[in-house]
């Protein structure tokens, strides 16, 4: 395996001050460096936007562990109700402090609300329009 080559040359270009401006915007629009910008750009390389800006990175990450840990409450949920549910049917007591087995129904439903209201937030996050309404 051959080591990539060093960048040792340096290309000296005078800008106005406005072009540079607007050349600094558009580097930090697709997250890159002025002089990345600029190396792809002469090179003809594709420039693309971010899909997710980089300050949004951490409320995106945690907003799909929160909706990952919905869904494995809502599924613990789910399953303590079937076990619940089956053991009303075969007359056995319910726990004390379990009024009724559509509690926690209704906790499970509230989850599976949450997840789609979740899912948009992220997809506005990163800037990807929804057309869920």
């Amino acid at each position: 395996m051959s080591t990539p080559e060093k960048k040792e040359k340096v290309v000296s270009i005078r800008f106005r001050e406005s072009e540079l401006s607007n050349l600094d915007e558009q580097a930090d629009a697709v997250n890159l460096s002025r002089s990345a910008y600029i190396t792809r750009k002469l090179q003809g390389l594709p420039v693309l936007p971010s899909r997710v800006p980089g300050v949004n990175w951490n409320i995106y990450r945690q907003l799909g562990e929160i909706s990952t840990q919905l869904s494995a409450l809502g599924n613990n949920i789910n399953q303590m109700a079937k076990v619940l549910n089956s053991a009303n049917q075969q007359g056995q007591p319910l726990p004390s402090n379990l009024n009724n087995v559509d509690d926690l129904t209704e906790a499970f439903a509230l989850i599976e609300q949450l997840k789609p209201t979740l899912k948009q937030i992220r997809l506005e996050l990163s800037g990807v329009e929804s057309n869920e309404s």
